[in-house]
């Protein structure tokens, strides 16, 4: 594996003669990159805030393909680790594709592993674990940026203030099929913040995506939504921690629409503010059980699942076939596989 190391005081790379996506960075390592200095005001002066994408910075509508790269470590005031944007408005579009992003920026960074300044990026398929910031631990959306994430897990991302995995700031990002988990903001928005508060005109979109066991030390342990109606399809809101509005907190003219959406098990409430109901939600103050019984995993408990329970017959450590969690797998399991016979539904 080729390794870029910034050594903790350069960054790793910079595109920013309009890269296309025949552009590929591909495989690589970057590590312990810090942004170096750039006079966004040109004043000649260094402020503490002119630092810019720590590992990686597309400029000047640069988009290049990003592909199978960890990004590990990398600080600076905005994205730790990439920032896609700049002063002139170009709108960058990168690829971003099968990528990790751990342990980037730091308390006082504003995106922790990425910043999106007016930009369209596509990232599919990528890791954000352990990613910190003020605003938005691993991700930051701003200025009309309309990013789209497919696949993407956020797990332990944290953020000082607001949006411990996402903070959406006059923006549009849509999210497909996405897991946040463990999320925590030391204020609003345990998962995800979003914010539009000049025009309520941005519409965050989140489909297929699951917030568990997030947590906001103030109001939305999972998603927290000011003067901004974000819309939720086919998602699940479970397990999640606030002072208000567990699953989801909205106010100042915020009125997110829900379809096909369920929240259950929130503290200390599912959904505190206005929502529209589009149907087909379920609004639960407890979870239904997982079905323990489907060993194989395809919807329901059949004779597959009967012959994985043979497999670990005897004594086992923590196996899923020992369903009363006795150490043992044997007849009283069998007897809890056969209550369990049929679909899970």
């Amino acid at each position: 594996t080729a390794i870029i190391d910034g050594e903790s005081f350069r960054r790793g790379v910079r595109c920013r003669n309009g890269e296309t996506a025949k552009t590929v960075i591909e495989g690589f390592v970057v590590r312990n990159c810090r942004a170096s200095w750039y006079d966004w005001n040109d004043n000649g002066a260094i402020d503490f805030w002119e630092y810019f994408g720590g590992g990686f910075w597309n400029r000047n509508g640069s988009s290049p393909t990003i592909r199978a790269c960890l990004f590990d470590g990398n600080d600076a005031e905005y994205g730790g680790a990439i920032l896609n944007g700049d002063e002139n408005g170009s709108i960058c579009r990168p690829t971003i594709v099968d990528c990790a992003f751990l342990d980037n920026g730091s308390s006082a960074c504003l995106g922790g592993a990425i910043y999106n300044w007016g930009a369209e990026p596509e990232i599919t398929d990528c890791q954000f674990i352990e990613n910190r910031g003020f605003f938005g631990g691993a991700v930051l959306n701003f200025d009309g940026s309309r990013p789209e994430f497919r696949d993407c897990l956020f797990q332990a991302n944290t953020a000082a203030s607001d949006g411990g995995a996402m903070y959406n700031d006059a923006s549009s990002p849509l999210v497909r099929g996405c897991i946040m988990e463990a999320n925590a903001a030391g204020d609003e928005g345990g998962a995800v913040f979003n914010a539009d508060p000049g025009s309520s005109a941005a519409i965050p979109e989140f489909i297929d995506c699951d917030f568990f066991s997030n947590v906001a030390n103030g109001e939305g342990g999972a998603i927290h939504n000011f003067s901004t109606s974000p819309t939720l399809e086919g998602c699940s809101l479970r397990e999640n921690v606030a002072s208000i509005g567990g699953g989801m907190h909205s106010w100042n003219g915020s009125n997110p629409r829900l379809l096909d959406t369920q929240a259950c098990g929130n503290t200390p409430d599912q959904i505190d503010g206005p929502w529209t109901d589009d149907g087909g939600n379920d609004i639960a103050p407890a979870c239904e059980a997982d079905c323990i019984t489907d060993l194989d995993g395809d919807g329901s408990t059949s004779g597959a699942d009967l012959g994985l329970l043979f497999v670990s017959w005897g004594s086992c450590g923590n196996c899923p076939a020992d369903f009363n969690g006795d150490g043992i797998v044997d007849g009283k399991d069998l007897g809890v596989l056969f209550i369990g016979w049929g679909d899970c539904d």
